[in-house]
């Protein structure tokens, strides 16, 4: 199999990112005279942050460069899709799929991506609901084990919870495919999109952006972790460990758990509480944007302007970023997410090897960071190659 191809990069870190918004009231080091435009930097020296022009020198110490070309690399086109090689012999229109479905909003929009290219493809796939319990996902596995498919993909379902029926299903000759968890490879399973290794892209992509949201002019910053999402623990660790290289031990990150059900019912009122209990914190970051849903609005009514940057920005982010009142997003697309682990049951039913996944070069073509420059592309849902249906078809042969 061919290896991945290489995401562009713009040359030169001042060229980066022509994207930039307004961050009214922050000490930012960005020029907001300037913010949405790449003229009047002032001169040959100003960078663009991908948030606004940044015309003052970092802090002593503190890698703004370095940041720059991290988060430059998530606001390139994609080259085209990860996997360039196609499939050894044509789709058997006999092969099975079984989707869980762990019962969360976002679930919901996987399983219509997923249905959708096993549709494509012309292979059957089956909806299995599993919920979020062990109790549920337990069951759906034994209904599962009882009429085994072909493939099993289990997006964001921890194995621990299946990890009975995992050795009965391969031994039956079923393929079982593990995503968006963080311990995948503890049960014998593939480290896969969305996982480990991704997560701890991710932690370093949400360091830099609190490096280029201020400009390298501010060192004191927050991570809002969930403490139920264990990727969410995963990108904290790794987004400390890239602080410390942007920094050179200069920049300090406080960490603020907000429990899930309190996230659900009341996130926005945390982060602004503790906002406010810490007015030295020039950004905070956090593997949930949802976090960031009507805060500009209670933290406008506060006297408050912080810049904050989470993952997997939803529809409401992403207007948010659009009308300037949040600093940016990153959003994730969930389609090609999808596409993908059919197109992986499907070469692993045929026997292909499937390559060794090099993160650093995989979250750039699955991630985008937004800004109010780009945003409204991804007020559907961000896509990152938009010829997605006719390249995978033309690899599945169909």
């Amino acid at each position: 199999m061919s290896t991945l191809p290489r995401r562009r990069l713009v040359a030169g870190i001042a060229a980066a990112a022509a994207a930039s918004l307004a961050l009214t009231g922050c000490s930012t080091g960005l020029d907001e005279a300037d913010a949405g435009t790449t003229e009047g930097a002032g001169d040959d020296s100003a960078l663009e942050s991908g948030f606004g022009v940044c015309n003052d020198e970092p802090v002593d110490g503190i890698d703004l460069e370095g940041a720059l070309e991290l988060i430059n690399r998530y606001q390139q086109p994609a080259d085209g899709l990860l996997i360039s090689d196609p499939l050894t012999g044509p789709v058997d229109p006999t092969t099975t799929f079984a989707f869980v479905d762990n019962g969360t909003t976002v679930s919901a929009i996987m399983w219509e991506a997923f249905s959708d290219a096993a549709e494509t493809a012309g292979v059957s796939a089956e909806r299995v609901n599993a919920g979020t319990d062990a109790q549920g996902i337990n069951s759906a596995f034994n209904s599962i084990v009882e009429r085994p498919s072909d493939v099993v993909v289990a997006p964001a379902i921890d194995p621990i919870f299946f990890a009975d029926q995992i050795a009965t299903l391969e031994a039956a000759g079923t393929i079982v495919i593990s995503a968006a968890t963080t311990n995948a490879e503890e049960f014998g399973l593939r480290d896969n999109f969305g996982g480990y290794g991704a997560s701890i892209e991710n932690g370093a992509v949400l360091a830099a952006a609190a490096i280029a949201m201020t400009c390298g002019q501010d060192t004191e910053f927050v991570f809002y972790n969930i403490p139920e999402f264990a990727f969410s623990q995963v990108q904290l660790s790794a987004a400390e460990e890239a602080l410390e290289g942007f920094c050179g031990g200069a920049c300090n990150l406080r960490v603020v758990d907000i429990p899930v059900g309190q996230m659900a019912t009341g996130g926005p009122d945390a982060v602004l509480s503790d906002l406010q209990a810490h007015p030295e914190t020039a950004a905070f970051i956090t593997p949930v944007d949802e976090l960031q849903v009507g805060l500009p609005a209670k933290m406008d009514l506060a006297g408050i302007s912080v810049p904050g940057l989470g993952q997997s920005s939803t529809p409401p982010n992403v207007e948010q970023i659009m009308n300037g009142t949040q600093a940016g997003g990153f959003a994730v697309d969930l389609t090609m997410f999808m596409w993908l682990l059919l197109d992986q049951g499907l070469r692993l039913d045929q026997d292909m090897t499937y390559p060794e996944l090099d993160w650093a070069e995989i979250n750039p073509n699955l991630s985008t960071i937004l800004t109010r420059d780009n945003a409204e592309e991804a007020l559907d849902g961000y896509i990152s190659v938009p010829t997605y249906r006719d390249d995978f078809s033309a690899l599945w042969g169909v």
